[in-house]
């Protein structure tokens, strides 16, 4: 038998990490959206069969649909702010419902309103679309304007540096679109910030899709027009 190595030695080297290159984030969460790995199991249909049971109140209250959408994904994938918002009868996008927001926050994200353009102008908000309904926005591109600025949570956290692909920053946040008829944008889900300090993995993606695409049918449901302060 060779002798062993001795690693408590004080003269051992120790290799430290290179720096992270952000922009490899959304090429990592793309090919973990398409190829997502093997045999993992999901423990959030019963929550869902909860959303859907919406639809089978006589009159089905899209607000509080959404407000248990938010709390379910908050609670499940680990998020310390969800926001649901819908287009409203003039056209714009406004917040509906805001989940984990701290008071002032709210109030201010409340206030901020959206035309359809902003959603598609990449000159405007700089993210990167991984799939067909989720676009990723980076802390690094600075995607907030300044008008949006009072909206964020930690504010005197900007600007931290990002040590893993996986770590979530302030100001990382992912929008999932809520698309209706020939993929006519109806609102949208934000999540921004988690509980682990680590970027939603793919499965949370997914299942965060499909919570989307239950509220677009709700929107379509309710047949008053695709504005939830109706209801």
């Amino acid at each position: 038998m060779g002798p062993v190595k001795d690693y408590t030695t004080p003269n051992r080297e120790v290799t430290m990490p290179g720096p992270i290159d952000y922009q490899d984030i959304p090429r990592k969460m793309k090919l973990e959206y398409n190829f997502p790995a093997a045999g993992k199991t999901y423990k959030i249909l019963d929550q869902m069969s909860g959303l859907l049971a919406h639809f089978q109140k006589p009159q089905m209250n899209l607000r509080e649909l959404m407000t248990d959408a938010a709390n379910l994904m908050a609670k499940q994938f680990s998020l310390k702010e969800v926001g649901i918002g819908l287009r409203e009868s003039d056209g714009n996008y406004r917040y509906e419902v805001l989940v984990g927001y701290r008071p002032e926050t709210e109030a201010a994200t409340k206030k901020l309103a959206y035309t359809s353009g902003q959603f598609t102008d990449a000159s405007i908000y700089k993210g990167t679309m991984i799939s067909k309904y989720t676009k990723v926005f980076l802390a690094e591109d600075n995607p907030w304007l300044d008008s949006e600025k009072e909206a964020y949570n930690l504010p005197s956290l900007l600007g931290m540096t990002r040590r893993s692909l996986d770590d979530c920053l302030e100001g990382d946040y992912i929008d999932t679109h809520i698309l209706g008829k020939n993929d006519d944008l109806l609102g949208w889900i934000e999540l921004a910030g988690t509980t682990t300090g680590k970027l939603p993995d793919m499965s949370a993606i997914r299942w965060i899709e499909f919570i989307g695409q239950i509220i677009g049918a709700a929107v379509a449901y309710q047949s008053k027009g695709i504005t939830s302060r109706s209801t």
